[in-house]
């Protein structure tokens, strides 16, 4: 049976809401640029006591805020599912009797995931994959549906400054982790993945390859705000947005422009 999905909620960069009918989940939490609370403005109106998981797919700094494990003090059924190399870096977080005067939370709210590793409990099942960066990407089933969220799983090509070597090395590397992906699953009803113009000539190479692979019901693309000024950033968004290039008519898709842009789901 499944779950209705009842919002997609764009935060920042590569950080979205999933809320459904059961529970909340948090993907790469950076920042929320308009954050006026304890909480990002999206979770400020969650019900309390609905479980929680914020997911971490690595430690750069914009997957990534240590300011999630505060999130624990108003949400007592949260669990984070994060990255080996965040897990080995919040010891003082997580040690009752560190020196570390921040915000701790209980360890056994927190489950660190290698590749191939997988979770599951009475709600979610999720399974780990490898990135082409550091870290995680990660497949998350919850009422029937299945979530995909990158993390830096992408095709980094770089083409106007590699050469003929790197790039292959670059796209076999990418492809070796989609066929592991594929061997077991072959469609997402959500799918978040990197579309970052920054890369240059066919930025979109990952996001055109992802799609081609598997059926994706709703396609998000993210990791597009990292401009250097309005211009350039406003660019970035309008290079995401360029669908024709790499994304079939069939196959809907998303580009969120302003923080707390939300798509209900069926």
């Amino acid at each position: 049976m499944y779950m209705n999905i009842i919002k997609t909620i764009y935060i920042y960069h590569d950080c979205f809401v999933v809320k459904t009918a059961g529970a909340v989940l948090v993907f790469d939490f950076w920042k929320d640029p308009y954050q006026h609370g304890p909480l990002p403005n999206p979770l400020m109106e969650v019900d309390r006591e609905i479980p929680i998981y914020v997911f971490v797919s690595h430690g750069h700094k914009d997957h990534y805020n240590p300011a999630i494990f505060g999130w624990a003090k108003y949400f007592p059924n949260i669990r984070y599912i994060v990255s080996r190399d965040v897990r080995k870096r919040i010891n003082h977080i997580i040690t009752p009797g560190s020196s570390y005067k921040g915000d701790k939370v209980d360890s056994t709210k927190i489950t660190a995931l290698s590749d191939h590793d997988s979770y599951k409990d009475n709600l979610i099942g999720v399974r780990s994959f490898p990135s082409t960066d550091t870290g995680n990407s990660y497949a998350v089933t919850i009422g029937g549906r299945t979530i995909f969220h990158a993390g830096d799983l992408n095709a980094w090509i770089w083409k106007d400054e590699s050469t003929e070597e790197e790039i292959r090395e670059a796209l076999d590397r990418f492809n070796a982790i989609i066929a592991i992906i594929a061997a077991s699953y072959e469609k997402f009803d959500i799918c978040f993945f990197p579309v970052d113009s920054r890369i240059g000539t066919d930025y979109f190479t990952g996001a055109k390859i992802f799609l081609n692979r598997f059926k994706i019901e709703n396609f998000f693309p993210m990791h597009y705000e990292l401009g250097e000024d309005p211009t350039s950033i406003a660019r970035l968004h309008r290079d995401a947005a360029a669908f024709d290039r790499y994304a079939s008519p069939s196959c809907p898709h998303y580009i969120i422009s302003a923080p707390y842009s939300a798509y209900a789901m069926a």
